[in-house]
Formats: structure tokens, C-alpha cells, sequence
């Protein structure tokens, strides 16, 4: 029966579908392997280890992970009958969210890469659910590139040798086919869109890697999501199977993973990353080989392939809690991977090729809606022309916006051009810049919901006119290292707060704090070292940054900062650090140059910016150990899960330091009020620290306890809120 199905298929084949009859030569022996598993081949168990995790990545490819949940498995697959996987072990960590990523998937890894349809790998409903009950649109169901109808779907080109891969048993050339989805806009199905590199003797599977496509009328797309304006989405996978016994291509590695932008959401990724592991695997034969029936290949070319229900079930909560057999660190699959690996396949936006292309999302937010109590609100457009392979990294934007109660215009354009590993770069910007100290890459730079919503903005704004050249290099890879020289000419201006309280609750808004006016020549390098390490990151590893910068002219003044951070993770214990130290210098410093400490997020425990100085140091540390229990996620309500209670120990250490050390910086401190005979703010007087001791639940998603200063006689005082950090 199936050389006559695969004879009828040979002749209705239509040449458009592939780019030779070598490649048409390869893809049917590939079908024929990969429809099914090999007849003596029963079935297998393995281990999984699997990490989810949340993570945001800039413009400049740097990612920052805010959740990662951790869970080893085993799984029992049975051919024709299910794939039965059993949670034996689950850890997380969190920066304070408390929904558990158990709330969107079911079924995380796929049993093998047989058969007439695939699944994107992460299951977002169980398939035991009632079908009426399903939103078919969270469904992702495939045509096997290897199907028997593929021909209607794909078409398919390459069949070059890539690899030579050597074992014990044998040598096995790698050949890999470039295939590409062609859907009709009637079909139901969605369809894999990548590479696929097959055991060139075996023409079994070795490697997939693309990206899982939908097209359809409106009334059948799958990712309605996808069709809000301004939003794009991708669901991207890769599977890689291994040689076991030197008879079966099995699943060894798999990744699935979702990227979204939102145009109002600035230049900013979000990334859902699944990466899973298998190993230990034991191999079921039958007794008595399968053959493959004429009822089986008939429902195999009917859609139903050999697709098995997927059943997740979990071990008792002491035995998942105390589980202690991990393979890898926490974080360690997620930073072992970036977003960037998939961009030869990215959609056209994200692209850095193809033809010109005028987009109008922001860089960030800011720079199209804010509000402060200097400006008010602020609304902008920002325009960017990318050239791409018209004028191969070339870049042109512009940011024009007006102030609603400042009655000002402010904005700039900007040029860079790419080519790897270097960027160069010009811009010229009208901008209401922060004197604010140490903000983190993804963390706010201006008052925004917190100020139009609860009057607080703490932050301290310039009136800032900027001209400059760049010249940036990325140094091997971009989580690896960065670094930049800009060279150009500033002026500062004063500003002063228009506003006394936002539009809706809080107090009134503070006065906005003194500057020296004048005009400069500007020069500022940075050295980033392992940026996705930083403080506010779950990702492990140990970071560092250098920053100069320096003015001549009216304004004459030279600045350095050095940042160290990471994370360490050692089974439930885990260490933190973020830390800073700076110093400026000039015979006249301008005030909007000092360092200030105070105030929620540096020193918190002092009032708003209370201490400042031309010397600083500030340390962060926290040290938590997680007890093993109570670690699997619990279900709140019908399929949303919180993550488990995971109580855990905390101490944390925040301190500072700041002195006065010239008479620049003593004049300079008085004229952050110069309406004021009393400075406002003063240097620490010795170093000024908080102790924390207390309790993390839910895996560090919220705290509470106690702290008091240490640098002084004080009783202790009760502290709590999300995050671990107290």
C-alpha cells in the first residue's frame, strides 16, 4: 500500500515544490523514515529537565530575566498509546510576580518528531480537555514537513551537506533542506517554517529549527492576538534529536519560544523561553516487530498521524520540594541561549534585511508619552528609516514632541550605521534628561503613572541640548561585552516644577532640584562586561560596567563610575550583589553632576535624596536560602496557578556612602537650593546602612520582616512587599 501511495504522490508532484530531483529524491525517503517509528521500536523513558522563564530584551539585545521556574521530569512514551510525563522536581525564582508560567502550559516537550503532524512543543491546553472546551486558537498543530499531503503545504530546496558527524558505530553526513510554508488561505493548519538537517543515510530527522507559522480565513486563525494593531508575535522552536543505540533518532535538546513587541511598548522584546533536556533514555522494543496496516496508513494520511494524548501528572509535594538530582544550575539553559539566535528568521520588522522601511514604534516609551511635573504631559511621534539592505545597517529617526503645560518642543534626529561588529552613530536631541544616580538599563526615567496618578516623581530633571558623534563595538557577542566612545557638545539649562500635584490623588510634587547653566564639550565611554548579569536580572553570573565622561568648557568637570553585579545560584542557597562606587572632579563641579543617595530605590530608610557627595559607594547584597518544601505550584483558580508558598530565609545588606571632599563639591551642594541658606542634602558622615532579616515566599516573589540602620543606635521596624529585596 505505501509504494502506491508514494508512487501517486511522485507523479501529481508538481515541480514548483522542489528545487531539484535531488532535493525531491531526498524529502521522499525522509517521509518514508520519518512516518513512523522504526517497527521494533516500542517505545522510551528518559529524563527531562526542563526551565521556563521571562525575560525582556532591549534594543541592543541585552535580556534580563524577572521569573524562571525550574522542573525535572520523567516521561514514558508508549507507541500509539500516550506519552505520560511525571513532575519529580520543581524550583523557582521570581522578582516578584506570583503567577506561576504553569497558568499557560500543560505539555512542554515533544515525544518524537514521527509522524503527519507536529505540535509546537509547549501545549497550552491538556489534550484531554472536551474539544468543545478548547479555544482552538491556543492550539498549535502542524503539517509534518514530511507528511504525505506536504506537497499542498510546503516547498523545499537545499539538500546540502553541512556536517560530517563522527560515532563509535559510524560516520553520518548531515544534509539539511531549507523548507517553507505555502499555505492557502482556506487551510486550518498552521506549518513549520526553518531548517530541517536528516541523517543523510538514515533520512531520519536530526534537527529542526524555524518557526511555526498560521495563516487561514479570520474565522480560522489561531493567534487572534497577533492581529492587535502594533503587536507582532512569533513562536519559535528548535529540536534536536540524538543517535541512541545507534538505531533511533531521539529527543536530546528542545526549545520553544515566543517573542512579542508592542509598538507602545517601545523597542523592547518580551520572550517566553522553554528549553528542555533529555537523557537517560531506555529503550522499549516489541517482542514481535509492527507492521504498518492499511487502517493505519489510511488514518495517518488523514491527519491523525501518530499523535498520542500528552498526560502531565505530579509526584507528591515533599518528594518535588526535595528533589535534589538537577543536572544544571538555575538560569543556566535560559542565559545558555539568546532571542538573537532566531533572527535569520525573525518577521520583517524585526529584520536587518530586505527593503527600506519607515517605522513609526518607539525606541521607548518615553519618547512618545510621559508625564512629569516639569513638562506635564508630553506626547511625541518617533520615525525611524531603516535602510537595511538598501544601504546595508544604515538607520535615520526622528523625535519630535511637544509639552502640554511647559508649551515647549523637544526631540531630535539621529543616524547610525551598522556593521558588525561596530556602529557608528550621530545625533542631535533637545531631551529633559535626569540628574538621577545608577538607573538600571529597563528601570523608569521619569515620573510617568506614578506622577500623573500619586503625584510622586522622584526624579530631578535638566533642560539638555546634546550634539554628538558614536562609535560602538560589540566585543564577540552582546552578552558578552559592549563598549562605546561619544564625543560631541552639551548645554544645560535650568528647570523648574510647573506642576504642584498630578491629576488624581497623592500629595504635591517637590521642587525641582538646582543646576549650573553652561555649555560644554562633552566626551563619555562606556565598558559593559556580561550586561545580562545585571542587579536587577535572575540570570547567574557575575557583570561590570565603566562609565566616563567629562566636560569642557563653561561647564568643566570629569566623572567615573564602576558597577559590579550577578547572581550565584548553589542548590537552595543564592547570592545577589549589585554595587557602585564613583567619583567627580573639576575645580567647579555642577550640582546636577554629584552623586545622591535616599529615597525607595537608593538607600532606602533616608528621605528623597538626602545625602550627596563627589565620592559615593553603594552596596546591595542579599543572601537567601530556600527551604525544600512547598515548591509545586498550586492552582487558585480553574487554570490559574500561583507559584508554591517556597518559604525561604533572607538577609540583606543596603549601603552608602558619600563625602564632601572639596570646596567645589561643598559650593556645589548648596546650589541644588540656592533659595535655601541650609543645604539640602549633606554627605553620610561615615557609612550609612540598613540590615533586613526575614522570610521570601513564593520563591522570593514577596518578602517581609525586619530592618534597622546599623550605622546607629534604632529599634526594628517591620518591612514587606514583592520582591526579595529587603
Amino acid at each position: 500500500m505505501i509504494p502506491l501511495i508514494l508512487f501517486a504522490q511522485l507523479s501529481a508532484a508538481a515541480d514548483p515544490v522542489y528545487s531539484s530531483p535531488a532535493v525531491r529524491d531526498l524529502v521522499t525517503g525522509a517521509a518514508i523514515a520519518n512516518h513512523a517509528p522504526p517497527p521494533e521500536f516500542a517505545g522510551y523513558r528518559a529524563h527531562v529537565e526542563t526551565e521556563f522563564s521571562l525575560l525582556l530584551r532591549d534594543t541592543l539585545g541585552r535580556e534580563r530575566s524577572a521569573q524562571i521556574e525550574q522542573l525535572a521530569s520523567t516521561v514514558h512514551w508508549t507507541r500509539g498509546a500516550s506519552y505520560d510525563m511525571r513532575v519529580v522536581g520543581y524550583r523557582s525564582q521570581s522578582v516578584g510576580s506570583l503567577v506561576s508560567l504553569m497558568s499557560l502550559v500543560r505539555g512542554w516537550t515533544e515525544p518524537s518528531l514521527y509522524g503527519e503532524r507536529l505540535t509546537l512543543g509547549v501545549q497550552f491546553l491538556p489534550d484531554s480537555m472536551p474539544a468543545r472546551k478548547q479555544p482552538r486558537r491556543d492550539a498549535i498543530i502542524a503539517v509534518h514537513p514530511f507528511a504525505a499531503d506536504r506537497d499542498q503545504f510546503y516547498r523545499y530546496s537545499g539538500g546540502d551537506t553541512v556536517v560530517v558527524m563522527h560515532t563509535l558505530g559510524r560516520t553520518i553526513p548531515i544534509v539539511r533542506l531549507r523548507v517553507k510554508p505555502h499555505l492557502r488561505d482556506s487551510t486550518r493548519f498552521a506549518a513549520f517554517d526553518g531548517e530541517i538537517d536528516l541523517d543523510a543515510d538514515r533520512r531520519q530527522i536530526v534537527r529542526m529549527r524555524g518557526q511555526f507559522v498560521v495563516l487561514g480565513s479570520a474565522k480560522q486563525r489561531r493567534f487572534r492576538i497577533s492581529r492587535v494593531p502594533g503587536l507582532v508575535a512569533v513562536a519559535y522552536c528548535e529540536f534536536v534529536n540524538a543517535e541512541i543505540q545507534g538505531r533511533y533518532w531521539l529527543p536530546a535538546f528542545q526549545r520553544s519560544e515566543f517573542q512579542t513587541t508592542f509598538a507602545l511598548f517601545g523597542g523592547m522584546r518580551a520572550v517566553m523561553r522553554v528549553v528542555s533536556r533529555f537523557s537517560d533514555h531506555d529503550i522499549e522494543e516489541a517482542a514481535t516487530a509492527t507492521s504498518a496496516t492499511d487502517t493505519a496508513v489510511l488514518a495517518a494520511l488523514a491527519g491523525g498521524g501518530n499523535r498520542v494524548p500528552h498526560h502531565t501528572t505530579w509526584a507528591p509535594s515533599d518528594s518535588v520540594s526535595h528533589f535534589r538530582g538537577w543536572a544544571e544550575s538555575l538560569g543556566d539553559a535560559t542565559s545558555d541561549v539568546t532571542a538573537d539566535d532566531f533572527d535569520d528568521l525573525a518577521p520583517d520588522t524585526w529584520k536587518q534585511t530586505g527593503g527600506a522601511r519607515l517605522d513609526f514604534s518607539p525606541t521607548k516609551t518615553d519618547n512618545i508619552v510621559r508625564y512629569d511635573r516639569v513638562e506635564g504631559l508630553y506626547t511625541g511621534v518617533e520615525a525611524n528609516l531603516r535602510m537595511r539592505s538598501v544601504v546595508p545597517g544604515l538607520t535615520i529617526g526622528t523625535i519630535v514632541g511637544w509639552a502640554w503645560t511647559e508649551q515647549a518642543f523637544r526631540g531630535g534626529a539621529h543616524i547610525s550605521l551598522r556593521r558588525d561588529p561596530w556602529t557608528v552613530g550621530a545625533r542631535a536631541e533637545r531631551m529633559l534628561a535626569t540628574t538621577n544616580d545608577f538607573i538600571a538599563p529597563l528601570e523608569p526615567q521619569s515620573g510617568g503613572l506614578a506622577a500623573m496618578f500619586g503625584s510622586s516623581d522622584d526624579f530631578d530633571y535638566v533642560d539638555r541640548r546634546v550634539a554628538a558623534g558614536s562609535l560602538t563595538r560589540v566585543l564577540g557577542a552582546v552578552d558578552r561585552g559592549l563598549m562605546t566612545l561619544q564625543l560631541g557638545f552639551g548645554d544645560d539649562r535650568a528647570e523648574h516644577a510647573r506642576l504642584t500635584h498630578g491629576l488624581i490623588g497623592g500629595g504635591s510634587f517637590r521642587p525641582n532640584r538646582g543646576i549650573t547653566e553652561g555649555t560644554y564639550a562633552l566626551v563619555v565611554t562606556d565598558l559593559e562586561l556580561h550586561p545580562n548579569a545585571s542587579g536587577e536580572s535572575l540570570l547567574p553570573g557575575i557583570g561590570a560596567a565603566v562609565h566616563y565622561e567629562g566636560g569642557r568648557g563653561e561647564l568643566d568637570w570629569q566623572r567615573s563610575e564602576l558597577s559590579l553585579f550577578g547572581a550565584k545560584y548553589w542548590g537552595p542557597v543564592t547570592l545577589a550583589i549589585n554595587s557602585e562606587a564613583g567619583v567627580v572632579w573639576g575645580s567647579v563641579i555642577p550640582p546636577q553632576q554629584l552623586f545622591e543617595l535616599g529615597g525607595d530605590h537608593l538607600l532606602p530608610g533616608y528621605t528623597y535624596k538626602e545625602f550627596a557627595g563627589d565620592r559615593v559607594a553603594l552596596v546591595r547584597t542579599s543572601a537567601f536560602y530556600f527551604f525544600p518544601v512547598w515548591r509545586s505550584p498550586h492552582r487558585l483558580w480553574r487554570t490559574l496557578f500561583i507559584p508554591g508558598v517556597g518559604p525561604g530565609l533572607a538577609v540583606g545588606l543596603q549601603g552608602g556612602w558619600t563625602t564632601l571632599s572639596t570646596d567645589a563639591a561643598r559650593v556645589a551642594v548648596g546650589q541644588l537650593d540656592p533659595g535655601s541658606a541650609i543645604p539640602i542634602s549633606r554627605a553620610t558622615g561615615g557609612f550609612r546602612a540598613t540590615l533586613g532579616l526575614g522570610m521570601t515566599l513564593f520563591s522570593g516573589a514577596a518578602h517581609f520582616g525586619f530592618a534597622r540602620p546599623i550605622d546607629h543606635q534604632a529599634g526594628w521596624r517591620f518591612v514587606g512587599g514583592l520582591g526579595r529585596s529587603f
